[in-house]
């Protein structure tokens, strides 16, 4: 009973636990990895809980257990769960306040304990008890329980305890510098540092963060018609030279028809602390005052005083949030990808004392995304509300206008104005003198058939890129095996990895929406950012490998398992389905042709446009299982299945082998090198221990338990491990013999052109295999070699990596949402010749040649 009752509560709460993840202000601010870690740290709570909780309920049903008082113990089970909850809530939501609701989730009217966690301790359980309840109970088993008492009191006593010691240290100050929160349950501020010491940097990141009760806002530099923009006085600190405030983009609302300026669900404000003396300790004294309004304005003052030591600078555990908070600050146009083409302002026909002021802006190689406008100035009148959009065919061309009630059109005209433009994710801040001059004319869209059809056939070419070539082994033993079997199940089985593949676009789409939705960072092959993913990948991967040496008992891809003998045909589908959901997960580190546009194209759309491009991505890649499906004659060329089959399987398990030490090598250069030894320590354990179970044969059936559960324990701590290991703050360093490279800046580019210099940028990540490629293959290789190091050429290399801002600003400037991306500048191409993801020597020089202009085409060829 009790084994189930944890089997209920492990699969049940850590399901929960990711689904209402959206409903706190986490899912909004923090990063993917840290996420993870998350869900991770409640599961692991969530089940120290309700071993507790049952703990309760056995001692409540009395030495009759489980034979009576079932009901007793089921209802002071549920009961306990609920009432710890309600209290975890209040102590962390309003006392501590560790975790903030979004405005989404639905709380109770007068406790304020979101319902959603309620719920989960009124349902999981439930549904974990009813699942491991059985009125019957032999005689064999009754006294196999009563046995067990003792033992099972001793290890909840042993899970209280430990319970207790994780709660009692939760309550611990965070390591993090911070302060703490001086407000009340609508909005309260604290500071926060991304170090625990100064270091010896001229500069300390650090923020002013902002907690807002569901509903409430907190405002902007120009907060619109009510609220109080927050300020800083720093008098009192100690050893400070100065200190910056930024501003995140902001949201526009309407309040009584009112226009405001700000934020909700919380913000951080990132500060800039310059030393006057590096090394030294830090005091700072922040006297903040700010103002938080839901139907009515309250304004706060907060006295904040944080100590930094002197020491070393190592990351906090707000540094996630601080960077986060970096990425929502506007750059510059350029940083952005834009160009402002002209401002002007006209009188609005018919209203008097009204004036229309228009921006026309242009995206260089990039589509627009959901563009918005604010302006920094405040108005005699009225705040603006929100611009008019016009946006052209290809969404590379905008125009926004805005009504400016109450102003002349001479009042506007000759005066310098501050904007923040939004696009998408990226957000510009720049200034600008209208002039008169009529509203701009604006353009039409763009024919969503044409995109699917792109979507479906780089889902096609996918299947030939290098990131699949590790899947081909799959994809041969199914042919191998199918080969020799009856049409229906090969039908059955390819149909099975086509679903895999298309379902696993689908979960892809979803995924990408809620990111969207809540601000966060999207684009094709993130999760290789990702240590925990990594993990993960690198243990499926083995154990693939192990499932065709029948080191472990799961069936094959395919047919091949049904040939070997091993599994059932219901397996065997679940297999061919698992094979398209790990195809398409492998795929996802290549930007195949046409992959660009069509990602980049949906990613700036409406949920329907997302689903349904992703959804021809994903019939695209699975149109060769289809089409085999369809006439199962194209694999009467694969011999029958025979004695080569056993060599092909351990030839084609030393290539997932191979697979797997490669995602252990992007481990190397995502996390740093120890993780690598140490997830690769972790493969060979896993190896060792199938190996071992393998060896025992079906007459041990006890130690091939242990070994199992030995190996799921080591795939788990595959998969935790990268994102426990600290990561190694240096940056990838590159070959000693390949100096042509420089480093990434997006501003020396503009310098670098008007001084007549051709500027090649490499957008690459040690994960992406096209890269790879085309660097053996083209860029390390002349003539493309030559010209990267001719005295009038600057060649710069991005590295993606890991999570990089600055190169997610340059990706999404080009209408790009993965690497690789190349990119030629120079005096003929200002704004950048975009080259394909797959290079060619003949395509990189052409491109020099335009660059460079009528006048050094030929020079720039030699």
């Amino acid at each position: 009973m009790l084994r189930h009752y944890f089997v209920g509560m492990a699969i049940g709460n850590l399901v929960w636990e990711v689904l209402q993840l959206p409903l706190y202000t986490i899912w909004r601010t923090a990063r993917p990895a840290y996420l993870v870690f998350a869900v991770l740290h409640c599961w692991i709570g969530d089940l120290l809980i309700g071993s507790v909780t049952m703990l309760f309920g056995i001692i409540a049903a009395g030495r009759q257990w489980p034979f009576a008082n079932v009901r007793r113990a089921v209802l002071v089970t549920l009961a306990s769960g609920v009432a710890y909850t309600m209290f975890s809530e209040w102590l962390n939501v309003v006392v501590r306040g560790a975790w903030v609701y979004r405005s989404t989730m639905p709380v109770l009217p007068i406790l304020g304990t979101g319902l959603s966690p309620l719920l989960q301790w009124f349902i999981v359980p439930g549904v974990a008890l009813l699942f491991a309840y059985r009125p019957q109970i032999s005689t064999a088993e009754a006294l196999v329980m009563v046995r067990l008492q003792p033992r099972i009191a001793a290890l909840f006593i042993l899970t209280l305890a430990l319970a207790l010691a994780l709660w009692l240290g939760s309550l611990m100050p965070a390591l993090a510098a911070s302060t703490p929160w001086v407000g009340n349950r609508h909005a309260a501020a604290r500071l926060i540092t991304a170090t625990e010491a100064t270091g010896n940097a001229p500069q300390i990141d650090a923020g002013l963060q902002i907690r807002l009760e569901r509903g409430w806002h907190a405002y902007w530099r120009n907060p619109g018609a009510a609220g109080i923009p927050p300020s800083i006085d720093w008098t009192g600190s100690t050893n400070v030279k100065s200190a910056g405030m930024y501003w995140p983009a902001p949201h526009r609302y309407l309040l009584y028809g009112l226009v405001t300026q700000g934020y909700e669900h919380g913000v951080v404000f990132p500060l800039s602390i310059a030393p006057k003396h590096p090394g030294a300790p830090v005091v700072l004294h922040a006297l903040v005052h700010y103002s938080a309004c839901k139907t009515i304005c309250i304004p706060y003052t907060a006295k904040l005083v944080l100590r930094l030591p002197a020491g070393l600078a190592s990351p906090g555990r707000q540094a996630p949030l601080i960077a986060q908070a970096w990425t929502r600050v506007p750059g510059t146009l350029a940083q952005a990808g834009l160009s402002l083409s002209r401002v002007v302002v006209s009188k609005s026909p018919g209203h008097k004392n009204t004036a229309i002021l228009s921006l026309v802006v242009d995206a260089h190689g990039a589509r627009l995304a959901h563009p918005d406008l604010f302006i920094q100035n405040h108005f005699s009148t009225a705040t603006p509300g929100a611009p008019k959009i016009w946006l052209d065919t290809g969404h590379r061309r905008v125009v926004l206008s805005v009504t400016l009630k109450g102003e002349k059109t001479a009042a506007i005209a000759g005066r310098k104005l501050r904007f923040t433009l939004e696009n998408g994710l990226a957000a510009a801040a720049f200034s600008a003198t209208p002039v008169f001059g009529p509203v701009p004319p604006h353009g039409a869209g763009v024919s969503i058939m044409l995109i699917l059809a792109i979507a479906l056939l780089g889902g096609l070419i996918l299947n030939v890129m290098p990131c699949t070539l590790p899947v081909l082994s799959l994809k041969l033993m199914s042919f191998a095996g199918a080969s020799g079997g009856a049409r229906r199940d090969l039908r059955i089985t390819l149909l099975a990895t086509a679903l895999g593949i298309i379902v696993s676009y689908g979960a892809l789409a979803l995924v990408v929406i809620m990111l969207k939705a809540v601000g966060a960072t999207i684009g094709w092959g993130i999760q290789f950012q990702q240590p925990w993913f990594l993990g993960a990948m690198a243990a499926i991967t083995t154990l693939f490998a192990a499932s065709l040496w029948e080191w472990l008992p799961i069936p094959l891809p395919g047919l091949a398992a049904r040939t070997a003998t091993v599994g059932t045909e219901a397996s065997a589908r679940t297999a061919a389905f698992l094979t398209g959901v790990f195809a398409t997960l492998l795929a996802t580190s290549c930007t195949a042709p046409f992959i660009g546009v069509a990602v980049g194209f949906a990613l700036a759309r409406a949920p329907l446009v997302i689903l349904g491009i992703f959804a021809a991505l994903g019939i695209g890649m699975a149109l060769p299982y289809l089409l085999v499906a369809a006439v199962p004659g194209l694999v009467r060329w694969m011999p029958k299945p025979g004695r080569w089959m056993v060599v092909l399987r351990v030839l084609l398990g030393f290539a997932l082998v191979g697979t797997a030490i490669w995602l252990v090598w992007i481990i190397a250069a995502v996390v740093s090198p120890t993780a690598a030894l140490v997830i690769g320590a972790t493969i060979l354990v896993i190896l060792a221990l199938l190996f071992w179970r393998h060896r025992l044969g079906n007459s041990q059936g006890r130690l091939r338990r242990i070994g199992a559960f030995a190996v799921i324990a080591a795939v788990a701590l595959a998969i935790i491990e990268p994102a426990v290991i600290p990561a190694s703050l240096a940056p990838t360093k590159q070959r000693a013999d390949n100096t042509i490279w420089q480093p990434f800046g997006p501003a020396r580019i503009v310098k670098l052109v008007s001084r007549k210099k051709l500027v090649f940028v490499d957008v690459t990540a040690a994960w992406c295999l096209i890269c790879k490629v085309n660097a053996l293959t083209v860029l390390d290789r002349n003539p493309v070699a030559r010209q990267l190091r001719a005295p009038g050429v600057v060649a710069m290399r991005a590295d993606w990596t890991r999570p990089s801002a600055p190169v997610t600003a340059y990706l999404r400037s080009f209408g790009r949402y993965g690497v690789p991306l190349d990119v030629v500048y120079g005096p003929g191409a200002p704004a950048g010749i975009m080259l394909p993801s797959l290079l060619t020597p003949g395509v990189v020089m052409q491109a020099f040649r335009r660059a460079a202009g009528p006048l050094q085409g030929t020079e720039a060829a030699r």
